[in-house]
């Protein structure tokens, strides 16, 4: 991979941020873009359109003659085979018509075709996918906030929980210590799961638990941008938000021990309201890992798809204790 380039694509429902990064694993931020992810298009149209951000990926290093793409990575969120590249997502209004199909075989096929891009494949180009959380996990821990760490557990807060468990610099996915590949979205509580409470909808439902009232168009941002102010209910929203997040995640952390926690995404935004209950929560249980916060959450995701694509060794044998 010396001498080549690599294509990154962050996938969401509403939008794919794609980039290029230089054999050396620096990603140019200059490249980086955004696009709308047309996830309820057909599969036809899904498919060409990645290719065609592809297609204009190639175009901005194809001012240097000898520059190669050596591989193509995909953070894609589940659930997704990711070893055969196909997508299993379905009843959550994104991806449907993909479902079942090999769009890992599509791509490569039509990259290969593509005029505009087959003339920038390096021979022997490879094409991978893993989960969005897990690469941002690996990036964080070999590259970013938690590269001096040797275990770590790794979350972005959003819509969503992800999260990934890193140990040396490789993925644990399936051991008796880490919750099955290294999700903590379903681990239980009260009535739901960890993803229905450590997420957006869970600050929101807390501070309508306490009956603060949100204009139109508001969210948290607003809620933060309050508690930053001083206004103490919205202050309380957030810092019983990160005592139920200790509450609820308490157990498999436990389980586990790290070394560190990195906490990413557009919640982690709100970090400082919320880190200093869930620390506090974590020390009484007798977790003392420092709660670090990703510096970019996207950056990390990339150096993630960098490590995996380099082929790079970044899966954890099973090791059931």
């Amino acid at each position: 991979m010396n001498n080549g380039f690599l294509l990154a694509f962050d996938v969401g429902g509403t939008y794919i941020k794609a980039g290029i990064i230089a054999a050396d694993g620096t990603v140019l931020e200059q490249s980086l873009t955004q696009y709308e992810s047309c996830a309820n298009g057909t599969a036809e149209e899904i498919i060409a359109h990645f290719i065609s951000i592809t297609r204009e990926l190639a175009a901005k290093i194809n001012g240097d003659p000898k520059a190669r793409i050596s591989g193509i990575g995909y953070a894609f969120p589940g659930p997704f085979d990711y070893e055969r590249g196909i997508s299993y997502i379905r009843e959550l209004n994104k991806f449907e018509a993909i479902y079942g199909v090999n769009i890992g075989e599509k791509l490569r096929s039509g990259c290969e075709q593509d005029a505009g891009i087959a003339a920038s494949l390096a021979p022997g180009w490879r094409l991978a996918f893993e989960n969005d959380a897990s690469l941002f996990a690996l990036g964080e821990a070999v590259h970013g906030a938690a590269s001096a760490y040797n275990r770590v557990v790794c979350m972005t807060i959003g819509t969503g929980l992800g999260s990934g468990f890193v140990e040396n610099g490789r993925l644990v996915k399936r051991r008796s210590d880490v919750p099955e590949n290294g999700w903590l979205y379903h681990v239980p509580y009260e009535n739901g799961v960890a993803d229905d409470f450590v997420s957006r909808r869970g600050v929101l439902g807390l501070a309508a638990q306490l009956g603060l009232r949100l204009d139109e168009g508001q969210d948290v941002r607003e809620l933060a941008q309050a508690a930053l102010a001083g206004d103490e209910p919205t202050i309380r929203v957030f810092r019983l938000f990160g005592e139920r997040m200790g509450s609820i995640l308490e157990a498999p952390l436990l389980s586990y021990r790290p070394d560190a926690i990195v906490i990413g995404g557009q919640i982690a935004k709100s970090g400082e309201l919320f880190l200093p209950a869930l620390a506090d929560k974590l020390r009484g249980a007798g977790l003392n890992a420092p709660i670090l916060l990703s510096e970019n959450t996207l950056l990390g995701t990339f150096r993630g798809i960098y490590h995996l694509v380099a082929g790079a060794d970044v899966y954890l044998p099973e090791q059931p204790f």
